[in-house]
This record gives C-alpha cells, structure tokens and sequence, in this order.
C-alpha cells in the first residue's frame, strides 16, 4: 500500500497486480508439467469464476501458490526417479511460503498446507523419496511457537485477533448443508465438483497404463489438489462460513488443466476429448455469471456515478458533518473518511463492541447514534435496508432522510438477483440522522 497510495483505486490496482502475480505462478506450475496448452487455454477460462476477494487474501494465494511450485521443484516433478540439484532448497522454499501464506491469512494458508503436506507424502510413498523430515517438522511447530509467542508477549494483540475472530467468525458449528449454500458451492467451483466425478470414472475406464512421468506429475497434482479443495468444499457445507469455498476456486484452474491432460494421455480418443473439454467451457459458464453480470449490469452501474464523483459526494458529507460527530461508513469511503480527523468515522461492519458480538445492527445503530450512514449499495440492500425502514416508522425517536444517488438501481436492489448477479457501484446511500 505505501508503493500504490490509499484509495479505492489504489487498491484495486494493487488487487489487480496481485492476481497478476496469482496467474504467472499457475503458469509456471503448468508449464513444469508439461501441460498441454490447450489445457492451459480451458483453465485459465475458471479465472473468470474469481470475482471477489480482497488484497490480504490474494497475497496469501500468491504465497500459496508459489509453495505448491516449490514442492513440485523440490520433488523433482514430474517424477523422475533420480534427485535434482537444489531439491533441499525447494525444499525450505516450500515451507517458507506456507508460512507466509499462514501468516497471511489463517484459513488460506491452512489450505496449502494441507496440500504441501499431501505432496510430500505422496512423493515419498510413491516416487521413492525421502520424506523431508526437518523442514515439515518446521513447518509444524513454528506457527504454533510464533502463536505462543503473540499470546505471551503480545497479549494485546492476541486479544485484538481473538475480538476479531468473534465479530467475523469463520467457524459456525455443525449444521446440514442448505440447498442455497449447495448451490453456492455449485456456481463456484463447478469444475472441482466435476474433476472428482470424473477421474475415478477415469482410472476405470482408461485404455492404457501410462510410465510416463509427465502423466504421474498430473495425477499426482489432480489428487492431492482434490483432496485439498473438496475439504474446503465439506467444511463450507457443515462447519464453516460458505464463503470459504472461495478459497477452492483459487485452486480449480490447476485442477481442470492437470485433470484435462490426464484425460487426453489416458484415452486419447479426440471424440471424447473434445466432450469433455466442451463440457468443462460450460461449467466455466456457470461459474462465471457473476462475472458477466459485472461487465454488463455492472458497467452500466460504474458509469452512472462515477468513481470521482461518488468520492466528492462522501467528501461533501463529512465536511457537512458536526465536528465530533459520528459517521459509519462502507469499507468503500474508509480511505476518504482517514483524512477527515475532525470527526468519528467507523467502519459500518463494526458498528457494535466486540465483546457484544454477536449482536444486533439495530440496537448497534441506536446505541452509537451516528450523525450519518454512508454505504455502499451492497452495504445498504444486503443489511441496512430493512433496519433503517424500520427506524423510520418512529418518527418520534429518530427522523431519518435518505439519499440515494444511484440513477440505476443496482441488482442488489432486487433479492433474487443480490446472490446472483455482481456489479460495481460507487454511487453512495447517504442516510442523515436526527435522534430525538
């Protein structure tokens, strides 16, 4: 962030290079294996299923990534039965980038270390290595020294991360998957979902045994990597938020390529070849609906309040606002609202204590009484809608007034379509207080 400023721009643009580097160090992956390039062409079409995350998570898949590149340098892959020179440097590479992955975030660089770890000790059994003892046992114990470490010496900023964990909790308890998070898992990683129905129907029905180490490197990634989303996939579905099978969706062009070589080595037949690739664009089709619907409804959004001119419009509210007063903005405005110090802002996720979490956005809102609610459309159809109607039906408590300088309603504005259709709107809801 200090190389690209703070501001919205800023920062997507930091996204934008981040997801840069995320695709090179795939193709780097795909390249070392040798993978067939129309594979790669099938592949890279899943990236368009990748429509939402965040900067510290894509620095995570980044780091991710790269130690699944560091594991497959360090086996020497695809599997030739001899060591390479520098394996041991892979070797530590690979730890040192799910431990910065780790770092990153908790829930993504888990998910590479699961994979790493499967790597390991599926080169070991079946490629006739040797198990890197020292470094996995590094890999282990040294997040569980560093969290020791916080906790003791850093109690302050171990209990900032536990609030944190309260307000935003990733784990939700045991629960049967419901039929909207079912279809969720459905449109994210269609091709994850489609490579594990595939490839046992696969090793039944392949025409040749293959020696090639070219063909065991792809197998090897597509079982490992499979085993790694469809964890992510089970957990999403009974015991954590379903938002983590976002995680996964990282992960599927590599699956879909590795699996689609695999496929053309083992029944080469280009009938069948060519049914499967045609089925794989459809699926990539369905996963990436969110993504039209962003650069059709959602351009269409953009351009009716520009990125500028929704920045005035917030800028001209907090100058308008009582020095001392309360404002609650969406993560969107947090850059402009820093520069204004004579006023309160928070963020309009954080409305409540964390120690009251979970609570109740209304009784938040009544009790930090802000002057002003500057949302994103997002922000105000998905959860701040229904609470401010309701505050207006007391008009002897608190008279509200709306501004919604949206031209053209957003899809969030319409309920079926708020899960469906993404979009990119900078017009902001100013909603202004008076409490009695």
């Amino acid at each position: 962030m200090h190389l690209f400023g703070t501001a919205a721009l800023s920062a997507m643009s930091l996204h934008l290079v981040l997801f840069g580097i995320y695709m090179l160090v795939i193709l780097a992956i795909l390249n070392r294996l040798h993978t067939p390039i129309w594979c790669v062409h099938i592949a890279g079409a899943f990236l368009l299923v990748l429509t939402f995350h965040d900067r510290p998570d894509s620095v995570a898949h980044v780091f991710g990534m790269l130690s699944v590149y560091a594991w497959l340098r360090s086996r020497g892959l695809p599997l030739i039965h001899r060591w390479e020179k520098n394996t041991a440097r892979w070797t530590w590479a690979a730890v040192a980038f799910v431990l910065l992955s780790l770092g990153t975030s908790l829930q993504i660089g888990g998910i590479y270390f699961l994979w790493v770890c499967l790597g390991m000790v599926a080169t070991t059994l079946g490629g006739n290595k040797r198990f890197p003892t020292v470094p996995m046992l590094v890999m282990v114990a040294l997040p569980i020294m560093l969290m020791l470490l916080v906790v003791v010496v850093f109690p302050n900023l171990w209990g900032g991360f536990m609030e944190h964990a309260r307000q935003t909790p990733s784990l939700t308890g045991w629960r049967w998957p419901r039929m909207r998070e079912v279809l969720k898992v459905a449109r994210t990683v269609p091709g994850v979902i489609a490579v594990a129905f595939l490839l046992p129907w696969l090793w039944f029905k392949q025409w040749k045994d293959s020696e090639s180490p070219v063909d065991a490197a792809h197998e090897l990634l597509v079982m490992t990597g499979l085993l790694t989303t469809l964890s992510v996939v089970v957990a999403s579905l009974t015991l954590m938020t379903p938002n983590m099978v976002t995680i996964a969706a990282y992960v599927q062009p590599l699956l879909v390529a590795a699996y689609l070589a695999l496929r053309a080595s083992l029944m080469p037949g280009k009938r069948w070849v060519r049914a499967q690739a045609g089925a794989f664009l459809l699926l990539m089709l369905l996963g990436s609906i969110r993504a039209l619907g962003m650069t059709t409804w959602g351009l269409a959004c953009a351009e009716d309040v520009s990125y500028a001119s929704a920045i005035q419009l917030v800028r001209n509210e907090l100058q308008a606002s009582p020095s001392g007063s309360t404002v609650a903005l969406s993560s969107a405005y947090l850059y402009e609202a820093s520069r204004h110090n004579e006023i309160r802002t928070i963020h309009s996720d954080w409305l409540g204590r964390p120690s009251d979490w979970p609570g109740d956005e209304r009784e938040a809102l009544i009790v930090l009484k802000p002057a002003k609610l500057i949302l994103t459309q997002f922000d105000y159809y998905r959860w701040y809608e229904r609470i401010i109607m309701d505050l207006r039906k007391r008009p002897d408590f608190v008279k509200v007034d709306i501004l919604n300088t949206a031209r053209i309603r957003p899809p969030d504005a319409f309920k079926p379509l708020q899960r469906v259709v993404q979009h990119v709107s900078w017009a902001p809801v100013v909603v202004r207080f008076s409490w009695n």
